[in-house]
């Protein structure tokens, strides 16, 4: 058994934890604002047949998230103005959309395609991408860490002392 490698191994160990949790905190500005999303006021707009709610996002390299329900109980149909990610998903009687732009800024439209009026209820807000970044970092180097930690600890175990 080698003490230097299990020492080196377990301390690089450690510190890969300690980096992927510097990046969940750097990052925490993301989960503040899904939750002011979430919890935040509303706002509520009767929309007839062949009608939509528009809504811009506001600056480049950012993710829009809409988050809404209406009095039909079924799901609006979702346009985007340009290439991007587009996703929709039903989540406890709501419907939440994320649209991630490709090149430019975009606008995100829910159309009523029902032959009914339906009153919306919906609320909206951005994500910066550039706030993901100290999290993906961090996750990919701790990742790094851990693993040659355990590399080390496993050589350390395993070889013999002179």
């Amino acid at each position: 058994m080698r003490k230097g490698l299990l020492i080196t191994g377990g301390a690089l160990i450690v510190l890969g934890i300690v980096i992927f949790l510097i990046g969940i905190y750097l990052s925490s500005g993301i989960t503040s604002g899904v939750e002011t999303l979430v919890t935040g006021a509303r706002n509520e707009t009767l929309v007839p047949p062949n009608s939509s709610i528009t809504i811009a996002v506001p600056e480049n390299g950012a993710t829009i998230m809409i988050i809404y329900n209406d009095t039909l109980g079924k799901p609006l149909q979702v346009i985007a103005s340009g290439p991007g990610q587009l996703e929709t998903e039903g989540v406890e009687g709501q419907y939440v959309v994320v649209y991630v732009p490709e090149t430019s800024q975009g606008t995100l439209s829910i159309v009523n395609n029902y032959s009914e009026n339906v009153m919306v209820y919906y609320t909206y807000g951005t994500i910066s991408v550039n706030t993901l970044m100290p999290f993906v970092l961090s996750s990919i180097v701790s990742m790094g860490l851990v693993i040659a930690g355990v590399v080390l600890l496993i050589l350390g175990a395993v070889l013999r002392g002179k």
